[in-house]
């Protein structure tokens, strides 16, 4: 698909192909923003250097704060919290990342180190796709300090389920209606072994929170687009470019990690074990 705005000066009614071929129009994508958020995260998600393995971060992290060994192999193989780590060391843990990974981005500095840069989703503005690129990085090492098992074992085959979950996640990050409850259902169920089972191989459209993450992925699609399309008409109109790219750096980031660090910290998977589990 190409996109199309617009010229300056012209009129309305003439559209000119917009540099990235990012849709026909942004009303267009709003319309099928699930799907646009399905397909941007799984071409995102392929990216070398996304990807976050579970058990070197919490290894390497969990060390630095001096955690004797058997914990840590505990925590690896269960969940920190379960393990006996402080809430505390897993808070501290959370904010150097989060302040790691927002200066990276603020940077750019990440987008060198990636085979052909950005280009993903027909060709998404350099800036926009290292914002989600380091906004991926940081929710995979909140998720794992929070007690979450990994994600992206296999870059290259991230099932639809994964996508729904990591979907609610960038929905909270984005500030998105209705996407804390969804990641509270996929909680819920990651923190009770019954369900799981119950759970196992069923599709994500036959569980009762499906409606959640579907109106989830559809904002969050929709927030995506209109920044790559506002990204976009920077191009034809270079005096705002400053203004849309700003909204994107450091401040912007930071406050999202933040955000849901702190929904994180109150999910059932961020609790020490029950008196009852083995």
């Amino acid at each position: 698909m190409s996109a199309e705005i617009v010229r300056p000066g012209g009129d309305p009614d003439e559209l000119v192909p917009a540099a990235g071929g990012i849709g026909a129009t942004i009303r267009a994508q709003d319309d099928d923003g699930e799907a646009f958020a399905l397909a941007f995260m799984g071409k995102l998600l392929r990216l070398r250097g996304v990807r976050i393995d579970r058990e070197h971060f919490l290894t390497a992290e969990l060390r630095r704060r001096r955690v004797a060994e058997d914990v840590i192999a505990r925590a690896v193989a269960d969940r920190p919290a379960a393990a006996g780590v402080a809430a505390e060391v897993l808070d501290d843990v959370a904010r150097h990342s989060i302040a790691f990974e927002t200066k990276k981005s603020a940077t750019m500095a990440f987008a060198a180190g990636l085979p052909g840069g950005f280009a993903l989703v027909g060709t998404v503005p350099a800036d926009i796709a290292q914002y989600y690129v380091h906004a991926f990085r940081v929710m995979q090492k909140l998720a794992y300090l929070y007690g979450w098992q990994s994600f992206l074992d296999d870059c290259h085959e991230v099932d639809d389920e994964t996508l729904g979950e990591l979907g609610a996640f960038l929905g909270v990050m984005l500030g998105v209606a209705g996407a804390s409850t969804a990641l509270t259902g996929f909680a819920n169920n990651v923190a009770r072994p019954a369900l799981q089972k119950q759970l196992a191989g069923k599709a994500l459209t036959q569980t009762a929170y499906y409606p959640l993450v579907k109106q989830t992925l559809k904002r969050v699609g929709v927030q995506i687009n209109k920044q790559i399309f506002a990204r976009t008409v920077t191009k034809v109109v270079p005096l705002v470019g400053g203004i849309v790219s700003g909204g994107l750096t450091y401040a912007s980031l930071r406050a999202g990690s933040g955000r849901l660090m702190e929904h994180l910290r109150t999910l059932p998977p961020a609790f020490p074990a029950p008196a009852t589990e083995a």
